[in-house]
């Protein structure tokens, strides 16, 4: 038994290497999607401060008001960019927190399986010490 359960504690190391490496790189992934949705809010916010510019300022010039148009439909394509980015990590962050899952599911799986495995030997031996009491009582009895 003493083979199997140090394989077995093998592969639970390998296991809980695997998910705290998982834990990881799910922990810089929610640190990048956090910057890039700073960066869309941020492009939000500028968006909005300048459509609010554009919409003040009724006498401007018409290379002003081309000018502002021009930025607010680049702020907007560059919103779109950064959803379509934040989405992307968002989904990566969904799959890596199934595949942490599925790595913590699976170490568990075995450490109940390991401690099933202790629990087996161990009663094989208290059945085995309880047998040589026994001899040796029957012996004694024997004996006088």
């Amino acid at each position: 038994m003493n083979v199997a359960e140090s394989r077995l504690q093998t592969v639970i190391r390998v296991k809980d290497f695997q998910v705290k490496k998982a834990q990881k790189e799910l922990a810089q992934i929610k640190v990048q999607r956090e910057e890039e949705q700073g960066t869309l809010d941020t492009l939000e916010e500028t968006q909005s401060t300048a459509m609010s510019d554009a919409a003040r300022e009724m006498k401007a010039k018409a290379v002003d008001v081309q000018t502002s148009r021009a930025f607010i439909q680049s702020l907007s394509r560059q919103i779109k960019q950064q959803e379509g980015k934040v989405e992307e990590i968002q989904g990566q962050e969904d799959d890596k927190r199934g595949e942490l899952l599925e790595k913590t599911q699976s170490q568990q799986m075995l450490e109940k399986l390991d401690q099933k495995r202790k629990d087996e030997v161990e009663k094989e031996q208290e059945k085995k010490s309880q047998r040589m009491l026994d001899v040796l009582a029957q012996r004694m009895k024997s004996g006088f």
